[in-house]
Parts: structure tokens; C-alpha cells; sequence
């Protein structure tokens, strides 16, 4: 049995046999195809990982929009002149057709592997308060590989990210969000904070209406 299942009731490990939608892969480790990226020719593909080229702040974010999801992905930040996290965003809006659209597409981040945080919609644009639950920051190097879970709901405004360092090990509770008021159905974005940022992404994958609501990787 898989180890991430492991610890699940038989009831839930039944559910999810039986209900459960497998994980869609959301990048074919050639293509950017799916993805649409601000600006452009600052994302690429290389030895099967998505890489950001540091021309400057901006995001990679998915065609298709989403609102129950949990995605999984493995990521690391290889260099920055200036140094920053990779972070990923949800709850974002898309820009109109031809546009820029707002920074940071006005979405609520997670940067990994330690859990920080910002909330970039209008009126915000700041680190939170009480929307973000205080977790721990653990010690955790982001420039080695880390193994996400992150658990989106639209409809009750909630996020929470675990991360697993080094792969394969199990995974940590580092960051959560809630606030009803920012649940909004929208594309995921991965983004590059800032101009001279190198992070590396692979093994993207999401569970759209997961059965079971709560972080699996953490069991």
C-alpha cells in the first residue's frame, strides 16, 4: 500500500478506491502547454522541469481554473540575485485577454519550503493577520528538492501546505490560510518574485474534488 495512504480509516481508503478521481498530470515535462506565462519567454523547459530565466517578476500560471483541489509538485530555488523562496499562488484572478492583469494575479501565496506568506489582493498587499495561522518555521534548505501538498478550497476560503524535506519523507504542516471571503475559482501560478530568481518545478500534479479534505502526505 502506498505509505501516504497508509494510516488512512479503511473507511476513507474505501472512499478514495472507489470515488476518487486519479491525479492529472499539469505539465507533460516538454511543454509549457496549459500554462501561460507573464511576461513572456521567462519561463522554459529543460531536462524535463519547468525553469524560471530571472528576466523579472512575473508568473506561470495554468489555462484552466480551479476551485477544490489538492496539487502536488516538486520544487527547489536554485540562485537569486536577490535571493527569494519560490512561492505559488491560488485564489488569483486572471488577466483579461491581451493584459497584464494585476500583480501576482491579486492571489494569495505560499512560498515553500517554509511556509511564508503574502496576500496580494487590492486593499492587501501585505503579509495577513489572522487569515494565516502561525506555524513554526522549521529548518528547511530551499535550495535542495521539496515535495509539496497544497490543499485549495474555493467555497470555504481555506488553503494548507505541507512540505516534504528531502523527498520521500514524511511531510510537515507549514503554512494555512482561511478567509471565506477570498475563495474564488481561479488559475494556480507559480511565481517568480523577482528579476534574477533561477527555481526549478517537476512532477506537477492536481486532484480536482479530492474525496478526502485534509493533507495526506502529513500521515
Amino acid at each position: 500500500m502506498n505509505k501516504l495512504f497508509a494510516a488512512l480509516p479503511v473507511t476513507v481508503l474505501f472512499a478514495l478506491s472507489a470515488n476518487a478521481a486519479d491525479p492529472v498530470s499539469l505539465f507533460d515535462g516538454k511543454t509549457l502547454n496549459g500554462w501561460i506565462q507573464i511576461p513572456t519567454n521567462s519561463w522554459e523547459v529543460k531536462a524535463s522541469v519547468i525553469a524560471s530565466l530571472g528576466k523579472g517578476r512575473g508568473v506561470l500560471y495554468t489555462t484552466n481554473q480551479y476551485d477544490y483541489y489538492r496539487l502536488m509538485f516538486t520544487v527547489r530555488h536554485v540562485s537569486g540575485q536577490p535571493d527569494h523562496k519560490a512561492g505559488v499562488l491560488f485564489f488569483c484572478t486572471p488577466p483579461p485577454t491581451g493584459q497584464k492583469g494585476a500583480d501576482a494575479l491579486a492571489g494569495i501565496q505560499f512560498q515553500v519550503p517554509t511556509g511564508s506568506h503574502w496576500d496580494y489582493r487590492p486593499g492587501h498587499n501585505n503579509s495577513g493577520g489572522d487569515e494565516f495561522a502561525p506555524f513554526p518555521r522549521g529548518p528547511a534548505d530551499f535550495h535542495e528538492w521539496s515535495r509539496v501538498e497544497l490543499l485549495v478550497d474555493a467555497k470555504a476560503g481555506t488553503a494548507r501546505v505541507a512540505v516534504a524535506q528531502p523527498i520521500g519523507s514524511k511531510a510537515v504542516e507549514v503554512g494555512a490560510f482561511k478567509d471565506p471571503t477570498a475563495g474564488k475559482l481561479g488559475p494556480i501560478a507559480l511565481q517568480m518574485h523577482n528579476a534574477g530568481l533561477f527555481d526549478e518545478y517537476k512532477d506537477i500534479t492536481i486532484e480536482v474534488d479530492p474525496v478526502v479534505n485534509d493533507l495526506i502526505t502529513t500521515k
